[in-house]
């Protein structure tokens, strides 16, 4: 409860140890979660349809109204009754929700993977890496220039889907960064500003 309270509060608000510690691993999983709901939606387009076929700004108006009415919740979480506690953290994650389907509708469209035509795709892309190392070391000899650029692309074939993965993997993740430090953003302006003479 303490986690969910310091990451979702934000430092301001939250009464945890929460920005004490690092949380590295849990925005990896976020990351990896992201990137799998990607990959399945794009295999399976059909199962967030609803809610991807809204209007781009519905989720963004949905994150901006969380977003500036966060601190007035989160001011008095400590005080609100422990029934109530629940419904205000939940909000707290249909804001980030709201977020991240507003990515997902931005950037779905931009690739669709074709599932028929992906193995023989992939196999191509292996075949023409390798083919163009080997003759990049051609000038080594038949032999040695074959297995020299083989060996050169397939480690350009690892290296390039490692690349991919992690990419995948740090886009959301930052993402999430970036969200907090916005709500921390608007959290320290009210909390100086309309907030800053209200009693807890």
């Amino acid at each position: 409860m303490d986690f969910l309270e310091g990451f979702l509060l934000g430092p301001i608000w939250s009464d945890t140890e929460y920005e004490t510690r690092r949380h590295t691993g849990f925005y990896w999983l976020v990351g990896w979660l992201a990137c799998f709901l990607y990959i399945w939606l794009q295999l399976k387009p059909g199962t967030l349809q609803p809610w991807l076929e809204l209007p781009r700004w519905a989720p963004v108006a949905v994150f901006a109204f969380l977003l500036i009415a966060s601190p007035f919740a989160c001011r008095y979480y400590y005080r609100l009754n422990f029934l109530i506690k629940p419904i205000v953290l939940g909000l707290q994650l249909v804001k980030l929700a709201a977020a991240f389907l507003a990515l997902f509708q931005y950037v779905l469209p931009l690739y669709t993977i074709q599932v028929d035509l992906l193995p023989e795709q992939l196999l191509e892309y292996v075949n023409q890496t390798i083919a163009h190392a080997t003759e990049t070391f051609a000038a080594m000899g038949q032999a040695v220039g074959m297995m020299v650029g083989i060996i050169a692309g397939g480690l350009q074939v690892v290296l390039t889907f490692v690349g991919i993965l992690l990419a995948a993997t740090l886009v959301p993740a930052l993402f999430l960064v970036m969200l907090q430090l916005l709500q921390r953003g608007v959290d320290y302006l009210m909390h100086r500003t309309l907030l800053r003479n209200l009693d807890y």
